[in-house]
C-alpha cells in the first residue's frame, strides 16, 4: 500500500494560482496592445491633437500654482535663517506700533472735534468765553460732591467761576462752581453738594422771582429752590436760571464771576412754608454724570 502511494503523482494546489495569474497578465498585455493600437489610429486620424491640446490647457493653471509654490518655498528657504528675517520682523513690529499710535491720535482728534463743535454752538447762543476741561477725578469722600478738572491757574481759571455741562438734546446748564485752583488742576463744587448755594431766578410766564438754589444730595434729594415769595405763582416744569446776584448774598464761596441766565433745572414739587415757597428741582444736566465740562472764563457785555 505504501508503495502504491509513493508511486502515485501528487497534484499541488498552489499550481492553480500560478495559472490564473498568468492568464490575468496575458489579458492585461492584450488590453494594452489594443489600447495602443486604438491611440495610434486616433492619432493618425487627427483626434489625439485635440485631446492633447485640451489636456494641456486644463493643466496650465495647476502647473502655474505648483510653480509659484515652488518659487515661494525656494525664496523662503533661502530667506530663513538669514539675519534679514529678524530685521524684517522688527520693521513690521515698528510699523504696527506706528499704525496703532496713528489710530489712537485719530480717535482722540474725533472726540476733541466733537467737544469743540459743542463749545462753538454754546458760544453762538450765549455771550460766554468758554474753556473745555475733562473731569479726571471724583472725590472719593462720599460726604462731598467734588470733581477735579484737568485745567488750572495756568489756563486762566480762578475760584468762583461757573462750570457748565450739556446732556444730549438739552441746554448747556450749570453743574458746579470752581472752589479752588492749583497750577494745572481745579476743584469744582457740584450744585448737588449740601454746601452749594447760588442765587436763582424762576420763570413763570411773564413773571419772575428770585430765590436761593441749595444742594440737597446728602439730605436725600438733589437740589431745592428756597425763599421764593409765596405770592409768586409756581408750577412744575418752570425753569430756573442763575440770577447773577450770588456775590451780594455774602456767602463764603467767591461767586462774583457767575453770570446770570445760566440754565439750572426745572421745578418738580412745590410746598409753602409760612411766607415763602420752596420747590424740589430737577437739573438740566446731572452733575454726577458729566465727563467733560466748560468753564465760563468771562462774558461779553
Amino acid at each position: 500500500m505504501r508503495d502504491f502511494l509513493d508511486d502515485r503523482p501528487i497534484k499541488l494546489r498552489r499550481d492553480r494560482p500560478a495559472a490564473t495569474t498568468s492568464g490575468r497578465l496575458m489579458f492585461v498585455v492584450v488590453g494594452l496592445c489594443l489600447l495602443s493600437g486604438l491611440l495610434i489610429l486616433l492619432d493618425r486620424q487627427g483626434w489625439m491633437g485635440v485631446v492633447r491640446t485640451s489636456l494641456q490647457q486644463a493643466l496650465v493653471p495647476v502647473a502655474r500654482v505648483g510653480t509659484n509654490l515652488r518659487d515661494s518655498a525656494t525664496g523662503m528657504t533661502a530667506f530663513l535663517g538669514d539675519a534679514g528675517l529678524r530685521e524684517r520682523i522688527t520693521q513690521l513690529e515698528l510699523e504696527n506700533s506706528r499704525l496703532h499710535e496713528e489710530l489712537l491720535r485719530y480717535q482722540q482728534a474725533q472726540v476733541e472735534n466733537l467737544f469743540l463743535r459743542q463749545q462753538l454752538a454754546i458760544e453762538q447762543k450765549h455771550p460766554w468765553k468758554l474753556l473745555g476741561a475733562e473731569v479726571i477725578v471724583r472725590a472719593p469722600d462720599a460726604g462731598r460732591r467734588v470733581v477735579l478738572l484737568a485745567r488750572g491757574a495756568q489756563d486762566g481759571l480762578s475760584s468762583g467761576m461757573a462750570v457748565i455741562g450739556q446732556s444730549p438734546g438739552g441746554p448747556a446748564a450749570l453743574v458746579g462752581i470752581v472752589e479752588s485752583v492749583n497750577h494745572a488742576t481745579a476743584e469744582v463744587l457740584l450744585l448737588t453738594d449740601v454746601s452749594s448755594q447760588i442765587s436763582g431766578r424762576v420763570l413763570h410766564g411773564e413773571r419772575t422771582s428770585v430765590g436761593l438754589v441749595q444742594g440737597q444730595w446728602q439730605l436725600g434729594s438733589r437740589m431745592r429752590l428756597v425763599q421764593v415769595d409765596r405770592t409768586m405763582p409756581l408750577a412744575p416744569g418752570d425753569p430756573i436760571l442763575t440770577a447773577g446776584l450770588t456775590a451780594s448774598l455774602g456767602l463764603p464761596l467767591n461767586l462774583a464771576t457767575v453770570p446770570p441766565n445760566i440754565p439750572i433745572g426745572t421745578i418738580e414739587q412745590i410746598e409753602t412754608i409760612e411766607q415763602y415757597q420752596q420747590a424740589e428741582l430737577r437739573p438740566f444736566v446731572d452733575p454726577d454724570q458729566v465727563r467733560y465740562v466748560w468753564v465760563i472764563l468771562s462774558q461779553d457785555d
